[in-house]
Protein backbone atom coordinates (compact mmCIF):
# COMPACT_ATOMS: atom_id res chain seq x y z
CA UNK A 1 0.00 0.00 0.00
CA UNK A 2 2.83 2.39 0.93
CA UNK A 3 4.64 1.80 -2.36
CA UNK A 4 1.40 2.08 -4.35
CA UNK A 5 0.74 5.49 -2.80
CA UNK A 6 4.25 6.71 -3.63
CA UNK A 7 3.94 5.58 -7.25
CA UNK A 8 0.53 7.27 -7.51
CA UNK A 9 1.93 10.55 -6.23
CA UNK A 10 4.86 10.39 -8.63
CA UNK A 11 2.53 9.81 -11.59
CA UNK A 12 0.27 12.66 -10.47
CA UNK A 13 3.24 15.02 -10.25
CA UNK A 14 4.36 14.10 -13.76
CA UNK A 15 0.87 14.64 -15.14
CA UNK A 16 0.61 18.09 -13.57
CA UNK A 17 4.04 19.05 -14.85
CA UNK A 18 3.27 17.98 -18.41
CA UNK A 19 -0.06 19.80 -18.36
CA UNK A 20 1.50 23.09 -17.31
CA UNK A 21 4.04 22.97 -20.12
CA UNK A 22 1.31 22.77 -22.73
CA UNK A 23 -0.99 25.45 -21.33
CA UNK A 24 -1.26 28.60 -23.52
CA UNK A 25 -3.12 31.83 -22.80
CA UNK A 26 -3.47 35.37 -24.16
CA UNK A 27 -3.76 36.86 -20.68
CA UNK A 28 -1.03 39.01 -19.15
CA UNK A 29 -1.15 39.17 -15.37
CA UNK A 30 1.22 40.08 -12.57
CA UNK A 31 4.67 38.87 -11.69
CA UNK A 32 5.85 35.49 -13.07
CA UNK A 33 9.20 33.74 -13.08
CA UNK A 34 10.17 35.81 -16.12
CA UNK A 35 9.06 39.11 -14.58
CA UNK A 36 11.92 40.28 -12.42
CA UNK A 37 12.65 43.70 -11.02
CA UNK A 38 15.74 43.86 -13.23
CA UNK A 39 13.53 44.37 -16.30
CA UNK A 40 13.73 48.09 -17.11
CA UNK A 41 11.36 49.86 -19.47
CA UNK A 42 11.85 53.44 -20.65
CA UNK A 43 8.57 55.15 -21.49
CA UNK A 44 8.90 58.52 -23.24
CA UNK A 45 5.89 60.79 -23.90
CA UNK A 46 5.90 63.61 -26.43
CA UNK A 47 6.52 66.00 -23.56
CA UNK A 48 6.09 66.28 -19.81
CA UNK A 49 4.28 68.97 -17.85
CA UNK A 50 0.77 68.68 -19.34
CA UNK A 51 -2.14 66.87 -17.73
CA UNK A 52 -2.64 64.33 -20.52
CA UNK A 53 0.88 62.93 -20.30
CA UNK A 54 0.82 63.08 -16.51
CA UNK A 55 -2.17 60.72 -16.71
CA UNK A 56 -0.43 58.33 -19.12
CA UNK A 57 2.56 58.32 -16.78
CA UNK A 58 0.31 57.38 -13.88
CA UNK A 59 -0.97 54.38 -15.83
CA UNK A 60 2.53 53.34 -16.90
CA UNK A 61 3.70 53.31 -13.29
CA UNK A 62 0.63 51.37 -12.16
CA UNK A 63 1.41 48.64 -14.68
CA UNK A 64 5.04 48.58 -13.60
CA UNK A 65 4.01 48.01 -9.99
CA UNK A 66 1.64 45.20 -10.95
CA UNK A 67 4.29 43.47 -13.07
CA UNK A 68 7.09 44.04 -10.58
CA UNK A 69 9.32 45.80 -13.11
CA UNK A 70 11.20 49.08 -13.28
CA UNK A 71 9.41 51.76 -15.34
CA UNK A 72 11.28 54.99 -16.07
CA UNK A 73 8.85 57.65 -17.34
CA UNK A 74 10.28 60.90 -18.66
CA UNK A 75 10.25 63.13 -21.72
CA UNK A 76 11.27 66.51 -23.11
CA UNK A 77 9.75 69.66 -21.64
CA UNK A 78 8.50 70.84 -25.03
CA UNK A 79 7.13 69.06 -28.11
CA UNK A 80 10.33 69.52 -30.11
CA UNK A 81 11.58 66.47 -31.94
CA UNK A 82 15.26 67.44 -31.61
CA UNK A 83 14.92 67.36 -27.80
CA UNK A 84 13.24 63.97 -27.98
CA UNK A 85 15.98 62.55 -30.21
CA UNK A 86 18.66 63.83 -27.85
CA UNK A 87 16.92 62.22 -24.88
CA UNK A 88 16.50 58.95 -26.77
CA UNK A 89 20.22 58.89 -27.59
CA UNK A 90 20.95 59.33 -23.87
CA UNK A 91 18.64 56.44 -23.01
CA UNK A 92 20.38 54.23 -25.56
CA UNK A 93 23.57 54.57 -23.51
CA UNK A 94 21.74 53.17 -20.48
CA UNK A 95 20.53 49.73 -19.50
CA UNK A 96 16.92 49.79 -20.72
CA UNK A 97 15.38 46.56 -21.99
CA UNK A 98 12.50 48.21 -23.86
CA UNK A 99 12.17 51.72 -25.29
CA UNK A 100 8.53 52.83 -25.63
CA UNK A 101 8.32 56.19 -27.41
CA UNK A 102 5.48 58.58 -28.31
CA UNK A 103 7.13 60.44 -31.22
CA UNK A 104 6.76 64.18 -31.78
CA UNK A 105 7.85 63.72 -35.38
CA UNK A 106 7.40 60.20 -36.79
CA UNK A 107 9.96 60.67 -39.55
CA UNK A 108 12.61 62.62 -37.63
CA UNK A 109 12.88 60.00 -34.89
CA UNK A 110 12.67 56.88 -37.07
CA UNK A 111 16.40 56.63 -37.84
CA UNK A 112 17.25 56.86 -34.13
CA UNK A 113 14.71 54.16 -33.32
CA UNK A 114 16.22 51.99 -36.04
CA UNK A 115 19.65 52.48 -34.48
CA UNK A 116 18.22 51.38 -31.14
CA UNK A 117 16.85 48.21 -32.75
CA UNK A 118 20.28 47.50 -34.29
CA UNK A 119 21.83 47.97 -30.86
CA UNK A 120 19.61 45.24 -29.43
CA UNK A 121 16.83 47.26 -27.78
CA UNK A 122 13.22 46.18 -28.01
CA UNK A 123 11.50 49.25 -29.53
CA UNK A 124 7.82 50.14 -29.64
CA UNK A 125 5.71 53.27 -30.03
CA UNK A 126 2.58 54.46 -28.25
CA UNK A 127 0.08 57.35 -28.55
CA UNK A 128 1.68 58.34 -31.88
CA UNK A 129 3.42 56.01 -34.30
CA UNK A 130 6.77 56.37 -36.02
CA UNK A 131 7.33 55.26 -39.59
CA UNK A 132 6.93 51.51 -39.12
CA UNK A 133 9.16 50.53 -42.04
CA UNK A 134 12.10 52.84 -41.39
CA UNK A 135 12.01 52.73 -37.58
CA UNK A 136 11.70 48.92 -37.35
CA UNK A 137 9.61 49.31 -34.20
CA UNK A 138 7.79 46.13 -33.20
CA UNK A 139 4.39 47.38 -32.04
CA UNK A 140 2.39 50.60 -31.94
CA UNK A 141 -0.09 50.98 -29.05
CA UNK A 142 -2.86 53.16 -30.44
CA UNK A 143 -5.57 54.92 -28.42
CA UNK A 144 -8.32 53.87 -30.82
CA UNK A 145 -8.49 53.28 -34.54
CA UNK A 146 -7.85 56.46 -36.50
CA UNK A 147 -11.09 55.99 -38.41
CA UNK A 148 -13.17 55.63 -35.24
CA UNK A 149 -11.68 58.83 -33.78
CA UNK A 150 -12.34 60.74 -37.01
CA UNK A 151 -15.89 59.41 -37.24
CA UNK A 152 -16.56 60.32 -33.60
CA UNK A 153 -15.41 63.88 -34.24
CA UNK A 154 -17.67 64.27 -37.27
CA UNK A 155 -20.63 62.57 -35.56
CA UNK A 156 -20.46 64.79 -32.45
CA UNK A 157 -20.29 67.94 -34.57
CA UNK A 158 -23.22 66.97 -36.82
CA UNK A 159 -25.36 65.82 -33.88
CA UNK A 160 -24.49 68.95 -31.90
CA UNK A 161 -25.56 71.23 -34.72
CA UNK A 162 -28.78 69.28 -35.18
CA UNK A 163 -29.52 69.63 -31.45
CA UNK A 164 -29.19 73.39 -31.94
CA UNK A 165 -31.66 73.24 -34.81
CA UNK A 166 -28.95 73.75 -37.44
CA UNK A 167 -27.99 71.83 -40.54
CA UNK A 168 -24.43 70.53 -41.02
CA UNK A 169 -23.25 73.32 -43.26
CA UNK A 170 -21.21 76.50 -43.09
CA UNK A 171 -17.64 77.29 -42.11
CA UNK A 172 -15.60 75.21 -39.66
CA UNK A 173 -12.20 75.46 -38.02
CA UNK A 174 -9.77 72.79 -36.82
CA UNK A 175 -7.29 73.50 -34.02
CA UNK A 176 -4.66 70.76 -33.95
CA UNK A 177 -1.16 70.42 -32.50
CA UNK A 178 1.98 70.34 -34.61
CA UNK A 179 2.38 69.75 -38.36
CA UNK A 180 4.38 66.58 -37.66
CA UNK A 181 1.83 64.91 -35.31
CA UNK A 182 1.00 61.85 -37.40
CA UNK A 183 -2.02 60.77 -35.36
CA UNK A 184 -3.78 64.14 -35.56
CA UNK A 185 -2.88 64.52 -39.24
CA UNK A 186 -4.44 61.12 -39.94
CA UNK A 187 -7.63 62.01 -38.04
CA UNK A 188 -7.92 65.24 -40.03
CA UNK A 189 -7.44 63.41 -43.32
CA UNK A 190 -10.18 60.89 -42.44
CA UNK A 191 -12.47 63.66 -41.16
CA UNK A 192 -12.10 65.64 -44.37
CA UNK A 193 -12.72 62.57 -46.51
CA UNK A 194 -15.96 61.76 -44.73
CA UNK A 195 -17.14 65.37 -44.71
CA UNK A 196 -16.47 65.70 -48.44
CA UNK A 197 -18.42 62.50 -49.07
CA UNK A 198 -21.39 62.92 -46.70
CA UNK A 199 -21.58 66.60 -45.76
CA UNK A 200 -20.41 68.63 -48.79
CA UNK A 201 -21.90 71.86 -47.38
CA UNK A 202 -19.43 71.82 -44.48
CA UNK A 203 -16.41 73.96 -45.39
CA UNK A 204 -13.20 73.59 -43.37
CA UNK A 205 -11.46 76.96 -43.51
CA UNK A 206 -8.05 76.08 -42.11
CA UNK A 207 -6.18 73.98 -39.56
CA UNK A 208 -4.40 75.93 -36.82
CA UNK A 209 -1.14 74.50 -35.45
CA UNK A 210 -0.39 76.03 -32.01
CA UNK A 211 1.63 73.05 -30.77
CA UNK A 212 0.93 71.91 -27.21
CA UNK A 213 0.56 75.49 -25.97
CA UNK A 214 -2.91 76.32 -24.63
CA UNK A 215 -2.35 80.07 -24.51
CA UNK A 216 -1.16 80.10 -28.11
CA UNK A 217 -4.10 77.91 -29.14
CA UNK A 218 -6.53 80.38 -27.58
CA UNK A 219 -4.81 83.35 -29.22
CA UNK A 220 -4.87 81.71 -32.65
CA UNK A 221 -8.52 80.67 -32.26
CA UNK A 222 -9.51 84.18 -31.21
CA UNK A 223 -7.70 85.62 -34.22
CA UNK A 224 -9.54 83.19 -36.51
CA UNK A 225 -12.89 84.15 -34.99
CA UNK A 226 -12.08 87.82 -35.59
CA UNK A 227 -11.17 87.09 -39.21
CA UNK A 228 -14.23 84.90 -39.86
CA UNK A 229 -17.33 86.04 -38.03
CA UNK A 230 -19.47 83.31 -39.59
CA UNK A 231 -17.73 80.18 -38.21
CA UNK A 232 -20.34 77.68 -36.98
CA UNK A 233 -18.14 74.93 -35.52
CA UNK A 234 -14.64 74.27 -34.14
CA UNK A 235 -12.81 71.02 -33.53
CA UNK A 236 -9.95 71.03 -31.01
CA UNK A 237 -7.90 67.90 -31.58
CA UNK A 238 -5.54 68.02 -28.61
CA UNK A 239 -6.06 68.19 -24.86
CA UNK A 240 -4.98 71.86 -24.91
CA UNK A 241 -6.70 72.86 -28.15
CA UNK A 242 -10.29 72.08 -27.12
CA UNK A 243 -10.32 74.06 -23.83
CA UNK A 244 -8.56 76.91 -25.65
CA UNK A 245 -11.22 76.91 -28.35
CA UNK A 246 -14.06 76.76 -25.82
CA UNK A 247 -12.56 79.68 -23.88
CA UNK A 248 -12.12 81.74 -27.06
CA UNK A 249 -15.77 81.12 -27.95
CA UNK A 250 -16.90 82.13 -24.45
CA UNK A 251 -14.80 85.29 -24.49
CA UNK A 252 -16.25 86.22 -27.88
CA UNK A 253 -19.78 85.77 -26.52
CA UNK A 254 -20.59 83.21 -29.22
CA UNK A 255 -21.50 80.14 -27.16
CA UNK A 256 -24.90 79.85 -28.85
CA UNK A 257 -23.47 80.53 -32.32
CA UNK A 258 -20.45 78.21 -32.49
CA UNK A 259 -20.46 74.52 -31.60
CA UNK A 260 -17.16 73.28 -30.15
CA UNK A 261 -16.01 69.71 -29.70
CA UNK A 262 -12.81 67.71 -29.93
CA UNK A 263 -10.36 65.57 -27.99
CA UNK A 264 -10.05 66.67 -24.36
CA UNK A 265 -9.60 65.76 -20.72
CA UNK A 266 -12.65 65.73 -18.41
CA UNK A 267 -10.65 67.59 -15.75
CA UNK A 268 -9.97 70.56 -18.03
CA UNK A 269 -13.27 70.47 -19.94
CA UNK A 270 -15.69 70.21 -17.02
CA UNK A 271 -16.12 74.02 -16.60
CA UNK A 272 -16.92 74.41 -20.29
CA UNK A 273 -19.36 71.53 -20.28
CA UNK A 274 -21.12 73.04 -17.27
CA UNK A 275 -21.25 76.48 -18.92
CA UNK A 276 -22.54 75.05 -22.19
CA UNK A 277 -19.71 76.24 -24.42
CA UNK A 278 -18.89 72.58 -25.14
CA UNK A 279 -21.62 70.00 -24.60
CA UNK A 280 -19.82 66.91 -25.90
CA UNK A 281 -16.23 65.88 -26.52
CA UNK A 282 -14.29 62.64 -26.66
CA UNK A 283 -11.15 60.93 -25.44
CA UNK A 284 -9.83 57.51 -24.51
CA UNK A 285 -8.62 56.92 -20.95
CA UNK A 286 -5.00 58.19 -20.92
CA UNK A 287 -4.27 56.30 -17.70
CA UNK A 288 -5.26 53.08 -19.48
CA UNK A 289 -3.13 54.03 -22.49
CA UNK A 290 0.02 54.32 -20.37
CA UNK A 291 -0.92 51.15 -18.50
CA UNK A 292 -1.47 49.14 -21.69
CA UNK A 293 1.79 50.41 -23.21
CA UNK A 294 3.84 49.01 -20.32
CA UNK A 295 2.02 45.67 -20.43
CA UNK A 296 2.72 45.42 -24.16
CA UNK A 297 6.37 46.36 -23.58
CA UNK A 298 6.63 43.66 -20.94
CA UNK A 299 5.08 41.10 -23.30
CA UNK A 300 7.51 41.96 -26.08
CA UNK A 301 10.51 41.48 -23.81
CA UNK A 302 9.39 38.35 -21.97
CA UNK A 303 7.43 36.53 -24.69
CA UNK A 304 8.70 37.97 -27.94
CA UNK A 305 6.46 38.80 -30.87
CA UNK A 306 2.93 40.09 -30.26
CA UNK A 307 0.97 38.11 -32.83
CA UNK A 308 -2.41 39.11 -34.24
CA UNK A 309 -5.21 38.24 -31.84
CA UNK A 310 -7.16 39.40 -28.82
CA UNK A 311 -5.42 39.83 -25.49
CA UNK A 312 -6.18 40.61 -21.87
CA UNK A 313 -3.49 42.85 -20.38
CA UNK A 314 -4.00 43.20 -16.64
CA UNK A 315 -7.27 45.08 -16.07
CA UNK A 316 -7.70 45.90 -19.78
CA UNK A 317 -9.61 43.16 -21.54
CA UNK A 318 -10.13 42.39 -25.20
CA UNK A 319 -7.25 44.35 -26.71
CA UNK A 320 -7.20 43.70 -30.45
CA UNK A 321 -3.77 43.34 -32.06
CA UNK A 322 -3.47 43.38 -35.82
CA UNK A 323 -0.55 44.09 -38.16
CA UNK A 324 1.69 45.38 -35.41
CA UNK A 325 -0.92 47.69 -33.85
CA UNK A 326 -2.56 47.18 -30.45
CA UNK A 327 -5.76 49.21 -30.04
CA UNK A 328 -6.91 50.33 -26.60
CA UNK A 329 -10.57 50.60 -27.63
CA UNK A 330 -13.20 53.05 -28.89
CA UNK A 331 -13.12 56.64 -27.61
CA UNK A 332 -15.35 57.72 -24.72
CA UNK A 333 -17.86 60.51 -25.39
CA UNK A 334 -18.17 62.86 -22.41
CA UNK A 335 -21.29 64.87 -21.61
CA UNK A 336 -22.73 66.77 -18.67
CA UNK A 337 -24.34 63.52 -17.53
CA UNK A 338 -21.16 61.41 -17.24
CA UNK A 339 -18.21 63.79 -16.91
CA UNK A 340 -18.19 63.62 -13.10
CA UNK A 341 -17.49 59.87 -13.32
CA UNK A 342 -13.94 60.46 -14.60
CA UNK A 343 -11.00 61.87 -12.68
CA UNK A 344 -8.34 62.42 -15.32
Amino acid sequence: MKYTTIIYLLLLTLMIGCGSENDTTSTETGTTAENTETLRIGVMPKLVGITYFEATGQGAKQAGQELGINVHYDGPTSAIHEDQVRMLNTWMAQDFDVLAIAPNDPDAISSTLRSAVRDGFTVMTWDTDANADTSRRQVFVNQASNQSIADTMVDIMVQGLEEQGKEPKGKFLIVSGTPTASNQNTWIRFMKARIESEFPDMEILETLMPGEDQSKAQEMTTAALNSHNDIVGIWGLTSVAIPAAAKAIEDAGKTSEIYATGIGLPSSMKPFVESGSCTKFALWDPVDLGYLSVYVAHHLKTKGELADGTYDFGRIKGVVVKDGEAILGPPIVFTKENIANYNF
